[in-house]
């Protein structure tokens, strides 16, 4: 249990070391907000995983600015003791923002841990010092230079590759990275970008022995992912 004093809001914004595109669009920076509460222990932090438009998500970083501010900063505020476990059952009575919610509940878990002198992994429970790591490749101006930066992250020490995928970027370039890297752990996220017209498209992705193909169609659309997914042998994976 510990007693918050204070929270803080900090809207912080970082230049990507290269540009990131998908089918959404091009992002060079990345802009988030921090939370920080503070308490007679010290202080915790958390991060809003929102962007800056509600473009990925329905939370954007104005949203999630003002309910923070309005409404589960002063819920936290309000009460004498505050038991991180219990954050999420604090905040329910606030509809949705999930991300915002997931902010908060991060910052008064950190500050619990460092009261106690713990680490977020000793408290998961966790067994191991590392675990494999996978990383996400934007669309590139030609396969050429996908994969000269697949290449790098493999070499980096990457296990898994995710694809950023759209109509017109899509089976000539994984079918290279997967000839590239026959043995390469290989997903494809579309975000969305296609309709069950394209079921084409996907069917010849199956043949390239991908773990999945993340958002293909509509995120709401849950009957054409069903549909696709009877058409496929790869998994379907809904955001």
């Amino acid at each position: 249990m510990i007693r918050v004093e204070a929270v803080e809001l900090f809207l912080v914004e970082i230049p990507l070391r290269t540009a990131f595109r998908t089918s959404f669009g091009e992002e060079g920076t990345k802009q988030a907000i921090l939370v920080r509460v503070g308490t007679p222990d010290g202080e915790g932090w958390g991060e809003c995983a929102a962007g800056a438009s509600p473009r990925y998500s329905e939370e954007f970083n104005e949203a999630a600015w003002v309910v923070l501010r309005d409404h589960l900063g002063p819920t936290v505020l309000g009460s004498p003791e505050v038991e991180a476990e219990k954050v999420p059952a604090m905040l329910s009575w606030v509809r949705g923002h999930r991300m915002a919610k997931a902010a908060l509940e991060m910052a008064v878990l950190d500050a619990d841990l460092r009261a106690r002198g713990l680490g977020l992994a000793g408290y998961l429970g966790a067994e191991r010092d590392r675990v494999p790591c996978g990383v996400s490749v934007g669309i590139a101006p030609t396969i050429e230079a996908l994969l000269e930066q697949v290449r790098g992250f493999v070499e980096q020490g990457y296990r898994r590759v995710k694809l950023k995928i759209e109509p017109g970027w899509d089976v000539e370039p994984v079918t290279a990275v997967r000839h590239a890297f026959p043995g390469i752990p290989l997903q494809v996220d579309a975000n969305a970008a296609y309709t069950l017209d394209a079921v084409q498209v996907f069917e010849e992705l199956d043949a390239l022995d991908l773990l999945m193909i993340e958002q293909p169609l509509g995120h709401e659309d849950l009957r054409d992912h069903a549909v696709l997914a009877r058409r496929l042998a790869t998994p379907i994976c809904l955001d």
